[in-house]
């Protein structure tokens, strides 16, 4: 103990030694790491071999996402960030990211860091990126998995988190993947005795987190990041936590925390407010992480997150408005939300409203909350906003080109929502004749016009209604 409060002495001061060159402080820190040297023992070789089983499983799982340009960029923002420090023992730092869409990141005590498609489609730059990369990179350097492993251990109070979890949440099948994965692993009895990897994920003691935070900052500015935009990134985490229900409160989610680190971030970067460091633009960050943001917005429609697929497009299509596949996405996102509003009301998000959201998730479907909603004029309005900005953005993408498969297809999927057989109709006969094949989604919507052309059929021969 005595070991780790000097290490927290040393961070803790970040504030004070601002005025001291930030490559002097980065070597004082490696100095008195090797001056502390960690000793491993049979428990953290055993943590060990659990990261790496986990590396493993979000492997078998297909839950990382293999892109090569978007691994090059995460690879260089990383290796930056890493600068000249050597990898502590028994660490490989390798950078990945997860397809899950909520907004986390965390570091395995072997070195793997995980950033997850959620939290790349929030950040604005690139700075901010560096700034969690670092941030992550120092629980691994100051050994807090293998510490926190140590001092837990005992009481046996967290290590059944995941297990519950994933047995007991009933989250959606995108949501939480990352957090199912680590109860599936716990229940297989992989990780029977480990709590590093829980902390990994919820947020290690609000010391070591600090000090995480504190050799971030310090290693980003080393790095010419400007560590203004982590106080901006911080604030950005606040504000987009209330468009959806998450079924896990992460440390990248916890409000609390988010402030002090918030308000942290801001007096270090005020004390480096001269100096020449790099912020990086939206549009060149977006341009490298645009895969996982589309990655996420689809991810997003599949699990009842709408309001958050309408931000996320909505972004890319503000950056890049000649791109039609993301002007299709947003076509996709405001046909499925329905009767919700792009933007939580000030009441929903309150402690109560957040509350009611949250029975809601858990107690209806996704069509029974849309059926409640419809029983108000709000909700109806809401309806025809998002079903007309949906079918201007569709017919939009069509008039550039007529033949943009997705286009045809969502916008068939929108008529047949409205009733509107026969334009469906027309719209799956196109899209089938432009995507001719025999692949499973071609023979599902050979199917879907089937049906929709007797629905047609059948409304021709009633004739229009009497009054």
């Amino acid at each position: 103990m005595k070991n780790r409060r000097l290490a927290w002495g040393v961070a803790g001061c970040v504030l004070a030694l601002a005025a001291v060159p930030v490559q002097r402080v980065c070597q004082a820190q490696e100095e008195s790491r090797e001056a502390t040297a960690f000793q491993f023992t049979d428990i953290d070789k055993q943590v060990l071999d659990e990261a790496k089983t986990m590396d493993e499983v979000f492997q078998h799982k297909g839950l990382v996402m293999h892109d090569a340009d978007l691994q090059a960029y995460l690879d260089m923002v990383g290796r930056r960030v890493l600068g000249s420090r050597a990898a502590p023992e028994n660490v490989s730092f390798q950078f990945r990211v997860l397809r899950d869409p909520m907004v986390q990141a965390f570091a395995l005590p072997n070195g793997t860091v995980y950033v997850t498609i959620g939290l790349l489609s929030l950040l604005q730059n690139e700075a901010q990126l560096a700034g969690v990369l670092a941030h992550e990179t120092s629980h691994v350097y100051e050994r807090h998995g293998y510490l926190e492993n140590r001092s837990v251990r005992k009481k046996m109070l967290t290590i059944n988190i995941l297990q519950i979890a994933a047995s007991a949440v009933p989250i959606g099948p995108n949501v939480g993947t990352v957090v199912s994965a680590f109860g599936l692993a716990l229940q297989l009895g992989s990780m029977a005795s480990s709590v590093a990897l829980v902390a990994s994920v919820f947020g290690y003691s609000r010391e070591m987190e600090h000090e995480a935070d504190s050799d971030g900052l310090i290693a980003m500015t080393a790095a010419h990041y400007s560590p203004a935009e982590l106080a901006k990134g911080f604030g950005l985490l606040k504000d987009d936590s209330h468009l959806e229900f998450e079924p896990f409160t992460t440390f990248y989610r916890d409000h609390p925390k988010l402030e002090e680190r918030q308000t942290f971030a801001a007096g270090y970067a005020a004390n480096h407010a001269a100096e020449k460091l790099d912020s990086g633009d939206e549009k060149g960050y977006l341009a490298k992480v645009a895969p996982a943001i589309c990655a996420e917005i689809e991810s997003d429609l599949r699990s009842r997150r709408a309001r958050t697929a309408v931000a996320r497009a909505t972004r890319l299509n503000g950056i890049f408005p000649e791109n039609l596949r993301y002007r299709t996405l947003l076509a996709d996102a405001y046909r499925a939300l329905g009767p919700k509003t792009p933007l939580p009301t000030d009441a929903e998000k309150t402690d109560h409203g957040q509350s009611e959201h949250r029975k809601e998730y858990f107690k209806m479907t996704e069509q029974e909350e849309a059926a409640r909603l419809l029983k108000t004029p709000e909700g109806q309005a809401a309806l025809k906003e998002s079903q007309d900005k949906a079918e201007g953005l569709y017919k939009n993408v069509l008039s550039d080109d007529a033949n943009f498969s997705a286009a045809l297809r969502g916008l068939g999927f929108l008529y047949e929502d409205e009733g509107r057989y026969e334009e469906a109709a027309t719209e799956y006969k196109t899209y089938l004749s432009v995507e001719a094949g025999t692949s499973m989604d071609h023979m599902r919507m050979e199917r879907r016009l089937a049906a929709v052309q007797k629905l047609a059929d059948a409304a021709a021969s009633t004739g229009p209604a009497k009054n």
